[in-house]
């Protein structure tokens, strides 16, 4: 216990001593030797001046002063400009400091030997340790300049298998410079310039299932690698999405869905028209049960003019439910159709037709090989096919709903939620001339981004990890139950401690670097930790970024008044007046009782005469 916390009670309880022993020698006293009643109320209150003087003595109470600024050197602090300040500290990561700098251990122990409300931050920037310690202070920041080499990298976690994804990020310090995406073998699979900003974004595509490590690198005009980042991609092994097609006549359309379908993995169940009532196909009867046992159905316009009201209906209501359809109109769709659409919340209208030429990829072989797949064992990938251009396609714009997936002409398909589930209407004519032109990669990944936007959601449950994990600072796991627990990369058990502030979200303190499994019950997830020495930009930016959020002029919307303990001088030469006159009246006769003469004991003696 600090002696500003036991001081005030030791004082109090001395007072209240004293005023007591007055007390009582008041009451028991007789009445005859009894001092007067003001002379003791005068002596308690003496008393309690007294000591309350000795306690302002001891603890003068804090006066205001002129605020001033602390500043504080972090990481790369040599060469800023720093304000002019009487106080500055350096942290552990800022080195020895220049002269004059108070070296610190952390920013908690320097606000406690400088109670400053107005800091600047001169350098990287807070570590995880420091940034709390803020409170509602007022900060500024000076940032040191980011490293050269990859500051910025945005890579999905999860991705299904055979699926297309996108990185993006950013570049600091090279001019001229290439970004290449390099898959697991070590192949070049994409390539792009930074645009002025130094923003980049790379494609590639997800082979097989499990925790793949693509590269991200930057490289300059002769080739040569200046810098290296590797993103973590995990290939989740769902369950195949179930998918209902339904075509009002055989066509080329129908057979390039069904093969896409087949390569794809999915579990397809087809029917197109014959005329004349009949028809060809597995595809179960679209009432209500048999839509409840699908995640997406394909329905071409055609095909749809040939449902009944009660099918329609049915429809529907299987997308409020949670189901995906998906219209295919290359055609400007029927009235109907258009009624139905806009029943469900999709309204919209459609242009006159467009063309469109999709990204054939690199011109390289090796890359173009990486970045489209091997092929399949009938349809093998074709080396003649780099730098050629895929066939130009048609399509009518549409307006009104939400654009499909990036990548694509944003009105070539819309979409919509209607209760669980979500419609969409697509115009592209002619997808099927891709396959048979040697790009069945490009007519998947039209398809299938479209299918993973509309399909129903799956059940199975993911963990939420808040940003990327660093080796050293906290990671925020989210979505797992009491007992979930963390197993490190060489096999060792890491508790997760709960939030107490959230239901079901924890924290990870991972010690080193590497694949993390997150284990809940029957379920696992892998999680890349990042050690700093790794990715230096990423972690560099991340700090900046988190410091620069801190930044505020005044607190609460004022500014804060800084104080300093005040002088104790006045304080103790008023104690000193009150304890005197405490003794002073003490000592004095004043206010005492006055004892009779008679009653002295010298009044028994008998005077000399009469002894004689």
């Amino acid at each position: 216990m600090t002696p500003e916390r036991w001081l005030l009670p030791l004082l109090s309880a001395a007072a209240a001593l004293s005023i007591l022993r007055l007390a009582i020698a008041h009451l028991r006293a007789p009445p005859e030797a009894r001092p007067a009643a003001w002379r003791t109320c005068a002596l308690a209150v003496l008393t309690v001046v007294s000591a309350g003087l000795l306690a302002r003595t001891l603890q003068p109470p804090p006066v205001p002063v002129a605020g001033d600024t602390l500043v504080v050197l972090t990481a790369g602090w040599q060469g800023l400009p720093m304000p002019a300040s009487q106080r500055v500290v350096a942290l552990p990561e800022a080195g020895d400091g220049p002269p004059g700098a108070l070296r610190t251990p952390d920013l908690a122990t320097a606000l406690r030997r400088h109670d400053a409300q107005a800091l600047t931050i001169v350098g990287a920037g807070l570590t995880a340790r420091d940034r709390d310690a803020i409170g509602d202070r007022a900060l500024a920041f000076v940032p040191a300049p980011l490293p050269a080499g990859i500051v910025a990298l945005e890579a999905p976690r999860d991705v299904a298998p055979g699926a297309r994804f996108e990185v993006r990020g950013g570049v600091a310090g090279h001019e001229g410079a290439q970004v290449v995406l390099v898959d697991p073998a070590g192949r070049i699979v994409d390539t792009a310039a930074p645009d002025e900003a130094g923003g980049f974004r790379l494609a590639g595509t997800a082979r097989g299932t499990g925790q793949a490590l693509f590269g991200v690198g930057v490289r300059d005009a002769e080739g040569a690698e200046l810098s290296r980042v590797e993103v973590s991609v995990v290939v989740e092994a769902a369950a195949p999405v179930r998918v209902l097609l339904l075509a009002g006549a055989p066509n080329p359309d129908l057979r390039a869905l069904r093969r896409w379908a087949e390569d794809t993995g999915l579990r397809l169940h087809w029917r197109t028209a014959l005329g004349g009532g009949t028809g060809v196909g597995d595809a179960p009867t679209p009432d209500a049960a048999g839509l409840a046992e699908q995640d997406l159905v394909l329905l071409e316009a055609r095909a749809f003019d040939g449902l009944s009201a009660g099918t329609r209906a049915a429809l529907r209501s299987a997308v409020a439910n949670g189901l995906g359809v998906l219209v295919h109109a290359p055609q400007p769709p029927s009235r109907a159709l258009r009624d139905w659409l806009r029943g469900t919340g999709l309204a919209i209208e459609a242009g006159s037709v467009r063309t469109w030429r999709p990204d054939p990829g690199p011109a390289d072989v090796a890359r173009l090989r990486a970045w489209a797949g091997p092929g399949s064992a009938d349809a093998p990938f074709d080396p003649l096919l780099a730098g050629e251009a895929p066939p130009a396609l048609a399509y009518r714009p549409l307006s009104g709903g939400l654009p499909g997936i990036a990548g694509n002409p944003p009105d070539m398909m819309r979409w919509q939620a209607w209760g669980r589930g979500r419609i969409g209407l697509v115009t592209l004519a002619d997808s099927w001339r891709l396959p048979l032109a040697g790009r069945a990669d490009l007519h998947a990944a039209l398809w299938s981004s479209w299918a993973g936007t509309l399909a129903r959601a799956g059940d199975r449950a993911t963990a939420t990890v808040a940003g990327p994990a660093w080796v050293g600072e906290r990671v925020a796991l989210c979505g797992l139950g009491p007992d979930a627990q963390a197993i490190a990369p060489d096999g060792r058990a890491v508790p997760l401690l709960r939030d107490p502030a959230t239901r079901d979200c924890t924290g990870l303190w991972p010690r080193v670097a590497g694949w993390y499994r997150i284990v809940d019950a029957d379920r696992h997830w892998p999680v890349q930790v990042r050690a700093i020495e790794d990715a230096p930009g990423l972690a560099a930016a991340q700090q900046r970024a988190r410091t620069q959020a801190l930044v505020r002029e005044m607190s609460g919307g004022r500014a804060s008044q800084a104080t300093a303990p005040g002088s104790s001088w006045p304080w103790a030469l008023a104690w000193l007046l009150a304890t005197t006159v405490l003794w002073a009246l003490g000592r004095a006769p004043l206010g005492r009782a006055q004892v009779p003469a008679s009653s002295s004991p010298r009044s028994s003696v008998p005077p000399m005469e009469k002894r004689r």
